[in-house]
């Protein structure tokens, strides 16, 4: 059997789609007779502006069909609607001057005629059918063009300069229209069944793909009504009769059938791309649901494990301290500094241990503030007193910049004091040898909150790090064979506090230079917070007026 045979086996089998079209035929063949019955010719008056209308209409949604193959083509990397998108681009611009080179239409280019309405008709009808053949035998094949606009945007100037050759050079082409004989060529009618054949054999390509309601279905009632279009233009005797109406009618229901089918293949598409996306978002969800559970059982494991480290390291720190007292016995230099060493490691993975068990609880939504009204001053005092020692331990300065020593804040004392502690001893890690750091505060006029600064002239970081060294566990160096030591969790710890507390914190650096951390603090009110003792100095009670060396009274340590 050949394949032609095959190819009409496979539209005459699906009876539901056969009788449809059939009923289509019957319907057109009726209204032509009728036509042929009470034949007529319509006022150039009226007919002028009918045809105008029909023909821009047609021109819209030639563009239309255009701009929707080529977004299929977008998506699916077809070769014919690659194809389709080319060919009605370039059939809406041919339209276009054929509506305009109608007689009684303006002057377009050169002096309008029946005749160069035809021939701009014809070669559209011709360039639409050969388009259309070519996209149907294309199929699904896959086709990648790198510039696909830009084709279309040649297909375009194409067009128009084609137009403009042809108006130009029309005296010297085959006539459609004899203006003598008011009537058709035989050129003309040759070409327009030449058009109804091409039609004919897409028709016969398509109908394996064939079934009521699909894209197949409505591009075969198209191609159907372009080849009634095709004939009813063999038929007509003059420019405004009934004939001729009904051929441009035809072709702008083909156009409208075009356009419902590839609008109904990209909504196909969308809903495709909808389900697609909820099937996707579902799956999100599901994972992040499964991500939170295993989040909250990573914070369970630490905290746990962090409990049960604490308590056998708080009895070796207890036992080092023992040892310390020499009623339990002398011990020589060596001893003393291999317990100092001992001592000072097993009070950092204290710290570290307490690091991580405050976050937990920030994380779990455990952690408690207990506010009250402090002086900024007393703060960075207490801060600086803890780590002054250190400090000069590594052969580092550590001064203080204050702007204004009588602000207050609403704060937990303890938990700022950490955030202090923890951005003091990042700046003494990061910080060479006779390096300095600078801790200051005052007052933001913009939104009239306090701010606490830690400057130091260390090694700095690196812009893209900025916006993640406030991340869980995230190290500028991270690998294992990094030169600063670390768990990643401090910057974390430091962050969620301040947050805590309603302010916000920052980071500006320059690599090489040195980092400035700053975050800030609700001032605080008098009925916001608890009350502090009673203030006998910024940062000093009455016993330190008895040390006058505790009072920092140079502010520079």
């Amino acid at each position: 059997m050949s394949s032609s045979i095959r190819l009409q086996w496979g539209l005459f089998k699906n009876k539901a789609t056969l009788n449809r079209l059939l009923l289509v035929v019957v319907i057109v063949a009726i209204l032509n007779i009728l036509s042929g019955e009470f034949y007529f010719v319509i006022s150039d008056d009226i007919y002028t502006p009918l045809h105008l209308t029909i023909e821009l209409a047609s021109v819209i949604v030639s563009f239309s069909v255009c701009l929707l193959s080529w977004y299929d083509y977008k998506y699916r990397q077809e070769l014919r609607s690659l194809i389709l998108a080319v060919t009605f681009c370039v059939v809406a611009v041919f339209d276009f001057a054929h509506a305009l080179s109608y007689f009684g239409m303006p002057d377009f280019i050169t002096p309008n005629s029946v005749n160069k309405a035809s021939t701009f008709w014809v070669l559209s009808r011709l360039l639409q059918s050969f388009g259309v053949l070519v996209a149907v035998f294309a199929g699904k094949k896959e086709y990648s063009i790198r510039h696909s606009p830009l084709l279309m945007v040649a297909s375009a100037l194409w067009s128009a300069f084609f137009i403009y050759l042809v108006a130009v050079y029309l005296p010297h082409l085959p006539p459609m229209y004899d203006p003598l004989a008011k009537s058709q060529t035989l050129l003309k009618i040759i070409l327009e069944y030449t058009v109804i054949g091409m039609l004919l054999v897409s028709i016969l390509r398509l109908s394996t793909e064939i079934k009521p309601g699909n894209q197949y279905y409505y591009l075969s009632l198209a191609l159907l009504f372009s080849i009634f279009s095709g004939i009813e233009f063999t038929l007509y005797s003059s420019a405004y009769d009934i004939f001729n109406l009904l051929g441009h009618i035809d072709k702008m229901v083909a156009y409208t059938f075009i356009f419902k089918a590839f609008l109904d293949e990209a909504i196909g598409m969308l809903y495709e791309a909808n389900s697609a996306l909820d099937k996707k978002q579902k799956e999100l969800a599901g994972l992040n649901e499964r991500l939170k559970e295993a989040d909250r059982l990573k914070d369970e494991f630490l905290a746990n494990t962090n409990h049960e480290l604490r308590t056998p390291l708080a009895a070796i720190i207890a036992f080092i301290e023992l040892m310390f007292d020499e009623s339990n016995g002398k011990l020589n230099k060596i001893q003393r500094d291999f317990l100092n060493e001992i001592n000072d490691s097993a009070r950092e993975l204290l710290e570290r241990i307490n690091s991580f068990l405050d976050l937990s609880k920030i994380t779990a939504g455990k952690a408690v503030l207990f506010r009250e009204r402090v002086p900024v001053c007393d703060l960075a005092d207490a801060a600086l007193r803890k780590m002054l020692p250190i400090f000069k331990s590594k052969g580092l300065q550590l001064h203080v910049n204050a702007r204004d020593d009588k602000i207050h804040v609403c704060v937990d004392k303890e938990k700022i004091g950490l955030v202090l502690s923890n951005l003091l001893s990042n700046a003494m890690k990061f910080t060479p040898y006779g390096g300095v750091v600078t801790v200051g505060y005052g007052m933001e006029e913009e939104t009239g909150m306090a701010f606490i600064s830690v400057t130091d002239t260390g090694i700095g970081i690196e812009e893209k790090d900025l916006q993640s060294i406030f991340e869980m566990f995230m190290q500028v160096d991270g690998t294992s064979t990094r030169s600063y030591r670390g768990t990643g969790v401090g910057l974390t710890l430091v962050r969620r506090l301040v947050e805590m507390h309603g302010g916000k914190i920052s980071v500006k650096s320059d690599s090489g230079k040195g980092s400035t951390f700053t975050f800030t603090l609700p001032v605080g009110l008098m009925g916001g917070c608890q009350h502090a003792a009673k203030d006998f100095g910024c940062g000093r009670r009455p016993e330190d007026f008895k040390n006058p060396s505790a009072h920092f009274s140079e502010r520079r340590i």
